[in-house]
């Protein structure tokens, strides 16, 4: 091999290959016939030929601004896991005055990933699980060897002997990870965040349509939202409070009055099978009204419809009750079932004087009833109703972010959502 610090010459096909990163490409690959070697004296146990080949989704050369800083690709490289065999891509960025960075790309998700200078330190002494970084906690997701199935360009680095060489850890804290790459001889950790394909086309300015299509959930890919957790607690809490203070408040605000309150008789019906209340004022402009009937069952049941009749405008509000109880011994043991009560609620009746026309059913026996009417009584199911549609979102959301994190961690030995 021969040539100076610009150009190399290959001594396998003998093709000139300009040097782009100059005196800081440690290895390359021939432009002529692909071959991957190391710079200085030609080694043929050091030189590989690839017997795969894959065209680089960004091209080797092509310049992307990622946070300001504009990086060139120097080189592309398709690693393949040697236990599970999946292979993901990565792209060797450079900087003169930031240094080199990486893009890594499995299944669509793209990962920025550059050097970092300080250790992580482990949570409880546990280094292989846990570690804590710029104040946030990452758990271990794989620890995996890799062989290089393919390469081109330049690097800093034999990129093929390295690999082989490196033991791999990487944590996850979405959308970030931490990568540590150990040999025998170097420690090198690194800190990633994950990008979008929209992202990294702008950063390269190429059709997102060129980028491979995403395939599943990224493992450090971000739930979708615009928001954190914690103001999602915060916000829900602080309805939930509104909502309970204006309940007490409108509660307190309502005097009940009982407006009616008389026993009927099936001896007092008339002609028309009906029976008819005495008149009773209902006050103020707007409100509810609640019946409460009792009827003195044993083994037996009760039908009325019943009309509210407004003596001022003629205007009916109709309802019905049905009200069962029956009861028993059997086996030595006591049974019931039903209720003598019953209950009815019209909301938005306006004051004025009623009566109310009931046409009761009756069984074969003889029955007597109650009934009580009282106006503004506490209405607690509009209240539960508000909390229940306060709280969908919410529920949904931690149920779905659940259900995002048990199908993120399935392809991690370490889930902390299985066991063996």
């Amino acid at each position: 091999m021969s040539g100076n610090n610009y150009t190399v010459t290959c001594n396998h096909c003998k093709t000139v290959n300009t040097v782009r990163g100059k005196a800081m490409t440690l290895a390359m690959t021939c432009s002529g016939c692909g071959y991957y070697f190391r710079l200085g004296s030609w080694n043929d146990a050091a030189s590989v030929s690839f017997i795969t080949k894959e065209e680089p989704a960004i091209p080797v050369g092509a310049k992307g601004r990622f946070d300001g800083v504009i990086y060139e690709v120097m080189g592309f490289v398709v690693k393949q896991e040697t236990k599970y065999h999946y292979s993901w891509r990565e792209y060797l960025l450079f900087n003169p005055y930031e240094g080199y960075a990486f893009l890594s790309e499995y299944n669509g998700h793209w990962n920025f990933i550059w050097p970092i200078e300080e250790n992580p330190r482990p949570i409880g002494g546990l280094r292989d699980y846990e570690v804590d970084y710029d104040e946030l906690q990452y758990r271990i997701f794989q620890k995996y060897n890799a062989t290089v199935q393919y390469a081109r360009g330049e690097f800093f680095f034999d990129v093929v002997d390295m690999t082989d060489a490196t033991f791999n850890r990487e944590y996850i804290a979405p959308p970030f990870l931490l990568a540590v790459e150990e040999s025998s001889d170097s420690v090198l950790w690194c800190k990633g965040e994950y990008c979008t394909r929209k992202e990294i086309a702008a950063a390269f300015n190429i059709p997102v349509s060129k980028l491979p299509g995403k395939k599943g959930r990224g493992y450090i890919q971000p739930m979708s939202t615009s928001f954190k957790d914690e103001s999602l607690i915060t916000l829900s809490l602080f309805l939930l409070i509104v909502v309970a203070l204006a309940q007490i408040i409108l509660s307190h605000s309502l005097e009940e009055t009982v407006v009616f309150n008389g026993d009927f008789d099936q001896k007092a019906m008339n002609d028309q099978k009906m029976l008819v209340s005495n008149s009773f004022d209902v006050n103020g402009s707007m409100g509810n009204l609640q019946f409460e009937l009792y009827a003195p069952l044993t083994n037996d049941w009760f039908y009325a419809d019943f009309s509210l009749i407004s003596e001022t405008t003629g205007v009916e509000y109709n309802f019905s009750k049905d009200i069962e109880y029956y009861s028993g011994i059997e086996d030595g043991e006591s049974w019931s079932e039903g209720s003598t009560k019953g209950t009815a609620l019209i909301s938005q009746i306006p004051g004025g004087r009623y009566h109310v026309n009931i046409y009761p059913e009756f069984s074969t026996s003889y029955q007597t009833f109650s009934m009580k009417v009282t106006r503004n009584v506490s209405m607690f199911f509009n209240f539960w109703i508000t909390i229940l549609l306060l709280m969908i979102f919410p529920i949904y959301y931690f149920i779905r972010k659940r259900m995002v994190e048990v199908n993120r961690w399935s392809e991690s030995d370490y889930s902390p959502y299985y066991s063996e």
